[in-house]
């Protein structure tokens, strides 16, 4: 013990002189450069500062002290007064110290206040491993108590890592736990952790179940926390079913209960569900206030998740009311912040907006550019998953295989036993033979059908991929290459001053630039239905207003004609679907329409309500939307009429001002309407005009 305390006093004391060294070395010279070898960082104070602050924490925590209670009390102090640094600190003491004792208890209970800290300031990777430190050590010594908060809490980590399997599980490891500690409070919290998963799956009636039973738990105990929690879930539950009455009494019960406990994390996200749906109905003032209220919480605690999520949400804001500026100010902090940290979520999200912005101040190619890279993002989260599930599939490859060589073996057995009778064998033993060849024979078959369909479905896809390279090869190079010309012919005609050709050339260029724009929205919706990425979320839809914002799109290619857009749909009529699909559906039918109407031409879109539609010969259930798309263009001939849905054909024509396209348009629309159980079909006369007539399901309250 001597010579323990006389090498610890000594390396306390080297310690101490290496602090004084340096801080000597400080006030001689801050900016001696030869330093920085020692320093291994920029020659600055802060970088000396940075190290002595370092040297000053293994200092503290080699300081003499057997009390792991007294210093966990301590960070428990930090803790609650949001301290949350200095609380690791102590949290980090009380760890080294049991360890030091070999007090697994103290020990357990430090890994888990650890893991709480990281938790709390967004760092879930750190929490993951602590939490795991101190679920080893608990279930080493039978602590039920601590393993069951555990799994919750791994649970939730694995939620925060968008993990939702691992999390049910750990979950549901918990709940089993909390019936048998009779732990009310715990329960409540798990029952609405569950809840969450079902949500996070689209499986809403049991989310609510579970919500509400543990609203109903804390309405009989006086606990605070749980209360919020619950109220904030019902509030995210009815915020996602669009009752947003329902959904602000909910998230304005869950704060004033966080209030009463000072939480800080809830208040901050109980804003951003308030101001997003403060957003949606366009009380942007309040909106903003919620949104700022957020990102000051986010700062207090240091929590750059929320952080990130809050500037986004006041670039969003600012985007909605057409403060371009500012939008790109806030989504640019916003997306720093997300790459320096890998929220690869808010990533997708910042570049989605940024591409929204730089199309709405007309910089196009800069739209495009974020739209691609944002769309990376979404491969990149995708894949992941992938990896996860390639990883599940040759775990059960090598037991496939191993059972096979079982199998291999035991048929080998056999064999040997059947030989040993060969002699013995009977007609009746023949006869079982021969059936045994046909039952082989039948497999054969069977095989061959499935190998026979596999090659089928290739070929199916190998036709739709040299078809995109296709129209990627000439109908979008064509276009590019249109493009390309036109600047530089813009580029030769601004040396001569003439504002006119000049003008002239603008507007060919927008006509191009809106041109390729719309092909590469067809291109990747397409492809997103053919590969099964395309996402189905049908909502209730004001169809005066999507038609509308159709309109929107195609007014430029509509004025450049003196063709008039006319709707004569009335602003009580609303449909149940699928947004972006019926944007896509409803635009391109109109951007056919223009094409083929010939100067100063109409195109009227009008709507029967209470249709009723079939699929396959059989009338579907519920009541359609009839919306009919009519021109008084140069109509279809009949052979064109007949193929112009063919699955097998991409038919295109130049349109009456030699416009170009790829048959992809229609084909969208048919595939989307379908989605949506809606039949689509065309009427048309040869210099009359053409009306597209498809029905979409109505929205019933």
């Amino acid at each position: 013990m001597i010579l323990q305390d006389t090498i610890k006093y000594i390396f306390k004391l080297s310690l101490f002189v290496m602090i004084s060294t340096l801080q000597n070395a400080l006030l001689i010279n801050s900016q001696d450069k030869n330093l920085t070898p020692l320093l291994t960082i920029q020659d600055s104070s802060e970088s000396i500062n940075y190290h002595l602050i370092k040297i000053g924490k293994i200092f503290f925590l080699l300081e003499d002290s057997s009390n792991v209670e007294e210093n966990l009390s301590k960070a428990k102090a930090f803790y609650d007064a949001k301290n949350y640094d200095s609380a690791v600190d102590y949290y980090l003491k009380a760890n080294y110290l049991a360890k030091k004792n070999n007090n697994k208890i103290q020990l357990a209970r430090s890994y888990k206040q650890i893991g709480k800290m990281y938790w709390i300031k967004g760092d879930l990777a750190i929490a993951l491993k602590k939490y795991k430190q101190s679920l080893l050590i608990s279930q080493s010594i039978s602590d039920t108590s601590l393993t069951c908060v555990l799994y919750n809490n791994i649970g939730a980590i694995y939620w925060g890592l968008d993990n939702h399997d691992k999390a049910l599980k750990f979950y549901y490891l918990s709940l089993a736990l909390r019936d048998t500690l009779n732990d009310i409070k715990g329960k409540s919290l798990t029952l609405n952790n569950i809840g969450m998963v079902f949500s996070e799956w689209d499986k809403d009636n049991e989310a609510l179940q579970y919500y509400k039973k543990a609203s109903i738990i804390c309405e009989d105990i006086d606990y605070p926390f749980g209360t919020a929690y619950s109220h904030f879930n019902l509030g995210n539950h009815y915020f996602k079913t669009r009752d947003f009455d329902l959904a602000t009494l909910n998230y304005e019960l869950a704060i004033s209960n966080y209030m009463q406990i000072a939480n800080l994390n809830g208040l901050s996200i109980c804003y951003e569900k308030l101001g997003q749906i403060y957003e949606t109905k366009k009380e942007y003032s309040l909106a903003g206030s919620y949104f700022k209220k957020m990102l000051s919480i986010s700062d207090s605690i240091d929590n750059k998740r929320n952080k990130a999520s809050a500037l986004f949400n006041i670039a969003h804001l600012n985007f909605s009311t057409n403060n371009y500026n500012k939008a790109l100010y806030f989504v640019k902090q916003s997306n720093s912040i997300s790459e320096n940290n890998g929220y690869k979520k808010h990533s997708n999200k910042n570049y989605m907006l940024l591409a929204d912005i730089y199309k709405k101040t007309g910089e196009y190619q800069k739209a495009l550019d974020y739209y691609i890279i944002a769309n990376q993002f979404k491969d990149s989260i995708f894949n992941e998953e992938k990896s996860k599930q390639i990883t599940q599939l040759e775990i059960l490859h090598k037991t496939a295989k191993k059972e096979q060589e079982n199998n291999a073996l035991k048929r080998e057995k056999e064999k040997q036993l059947t030989q040993s009778k060969v002699d013995r064998l009977t007609i009746k033993n023949q006869g079982i033979l021969v059936f045994a060849i046909i039952i082989i024979l039948s497999i054969a078959v069977f095989f061959t059908i499935v190998v026979y369909r596999k090659n089928q479905k290739l070929k199916t896809a190998n036709d739709t991929l040299n078809k995109l390279f296709s129209i990627i090869g000439h109908d979008l190079r064509g276009p590019l290459g249109n493009f390309k010309g036109l600047i530089d012919l813009l580029l030769l005609e601004g040396e001569s001053n003439e504002p006119k050709k000049i003008n002239s050339l603008l507007k060919s260029m927008q006509k191009s630039a809106n041109s390729n724009y719309d092909l590469l929205e067809n291109l990747l919706s397409w492809s997103h239905s053919k590969t099964g990425q395309l996402s189905y979320k049908p909502e209730k839809l004001n169809l005066s207003n999507v038609v509308e914002t159709a309109f929107e799109h195609n007014n430029h290619s509509a004025l450049t004609k003196s063709i008039t857009l006319s709707s004569e749909i009335d602003s009580d009529v609303y449909v149940c679907a699928d947004e972006k699909m019926l944007d896509t559906i409803l635009r391109n039918l109109i951007s056919n329409a223009v094409k083929f109407t010939p100067k100063s031409g109409t195109i009227n879109i009008t709507c029967t309500k209470n249709k009723q539609t079939q699929i396959n010969g059989n009338e579907t259930k519920g009541s359609f939307i009839e919306i009919i798309v009519a021109d008084n263009g140069i109509g279809i001939s009949g052979d064109v009429l007949q193929k112009i849905f063919d699955d097998d054909i991409f038919h295109s024509s130049n349109g009456t001002n030699n416009e170009t396209g790829t048959g992809l348009g229609l084909k969208l629309c048919k595939e989307f309407v379908g989605i949506h159980n809606g039949k689509i079909r065309v009427e048309s006369e040869l210099n009359t005009g053409s009306k597209f007539i498809f029905t979409v399901p109505q929205y019933v309250a």
